[in-house]
């Protein structure tokens, strides 16, 4: 049990990013005492509602930049941040900083900071992800903005923590001489998911009994394997498919003519509850996956997956009830699998109780820190 005179500064500049919203706050919440502090950067003002625990003199909101020529500048010069950041460590006795969202407007700043103050950095994707891009501008940019800042922070931050034992050996294998600590995953599931309460207004006519991807759509999520294994199996097409996230639906063939449905938006976080309840199924045919907490909302209301076989996934899910596996690629298989949980009565409700217990992630993460306090 960590101290009551040992304080953290939980850092949060990722904020906005698809799935670190709800990862920052159930660790925040997880582990705040008094006399630790929060910064956090947004695109959408301050929500101190999700820290019920937390005075508000304890948490630094910073507005994220509007405009492009302004968040281009905070990119590679967050001034204001650096400032915040320099104030808490200033006026308050902070033994730790905890990175959780990735932190790469900090980059250019994060040696100077573990000079000051010992850094834990939340390992994310250690190893990049397969997007998809439309141009060479935009795979150009992607590389400037992220790739490389993200590159300098491993090489850069002797701290590190990660949510797959898959990541945990790659960093032990690639940072030598780094320190890396395994965490379980936290659940994405707040309040707000949990209790629900709107209605997804693109399904309001649809049936219930629906084939389910939820999440942002990116190449290496495999949503390319799911509409084709949709297309090409009639037997899957007496329910609709709902790919229920931002993003291209990147892949070859046509899905026009099925009961196909592509919510291209954000999803309100009171809107899922209606979401998955109402799915028969729901899968992820990711074809690469570092670290996840997807499976979580499905697990806590009690929804058959279909997953590939990538290792976070087996790591993490493998012999639990209601859940199916195919090969990571083959879209035959994928078919095959999407039809026997379809067949199946299978809850996975047990999973949710077995990998998100808010004690397992409390006890991972202060031995975590008590090795730098």
């Amino acid at each position: 049990m960590r101290d009551v005179s040992q304080h953290i500064l939980f850092l949060a500049t990722e904020y906005d990013a698809p799935g670190m919203h709800p990862y920052a706050i159930n660790i925040i919440n997880s582990l705040w005492q008094a006399g630790d502090h929060v910064l956090i950067v947004t695109r959408y003002g301050a929500e101190s509602e999700v820290f019920p625990d937390i005075p508000d003199d304890s948490i630094t909101w910073i507005d994220y930049p509007a405009g492009k020529v302004q968040r281009a500048v905070f990119r590679y010069f967050p001034k204001r941040l650096n400032r915040a950041i320099d104030q808490v460590l200033d006026t308050r006795d902070i033994g730790l900083i905890y990175s959780l969202t990735g932190e790469l407007v900090l980059a250019p700043s994060i040696r100077r900071l573990q000079a000051r103050v010992p850094v834990l950095y939340t390992v994310h994707d250690a190893v990049y992800h397969d997007y998809k891009f439309n141009s060479p501008v935009a795979w150009l940019k992607d590389r400037l903005i992220i790739a490389l800042p993200q590159q300098q922070l491993f090489n850069r931050t002797l701290n590190k923590v990660t949510n797959s034992h898959e990541q945990l050996d790659y960093i032990t294998r690639h940072y030598p001489g780094h320190q890396v600590s395994y965490v379980p995953f936290p659940t994405l599931v707040n309040p707000a998911i949990d209790k629900g309460g709107l209605q997804v207004e693109e399904l309001k006519h649809v049936a219930d009994g629906y084939i389910l991807f939820f999440g942002t759509v990116q190449h290496y999520k495999g949503v390319h394997l799911l509409c084709e294994a949709y297309r090409t199996h009639p037997e899957l097409q007496s329910r609709a498919l709902v790919i229920a996230g931002k993003g291209d639906l990147h892949f070859d063939g046509h899905v026009d003519g099925h009961d196909v449905i592509h919510i291209n938006r954000f999803i309100d976080d009171s809107e899922l509850r209606d979401l998955f309840t109402r799915a028969a199924v729901v899968v992820y045919p990711y074809t690469s996956a570092t670290q996840s907490g997807v499976t979580s909302i499905a697990a806590r209301f009690g929804r058959p997956m279909v997953l590939s076989d990538l290792p976070f996934f087996t790591q993490t899910c493998s012999g639990a009830t209601g859940v199916e596996f195919f090969p990571s690629g083959n879209s035959e298989a994928l078919a095959q699998a999407i039809s026997r949980s379809l067949d199946s009565t299978a809850s996975t409700i047990a999973l949710y109780d077995q990998l998100y217990s808010p004690e397992a992630l409390r006890a991972a993460l202060e031995e975590a820190i008590g090795k730098m306090l």
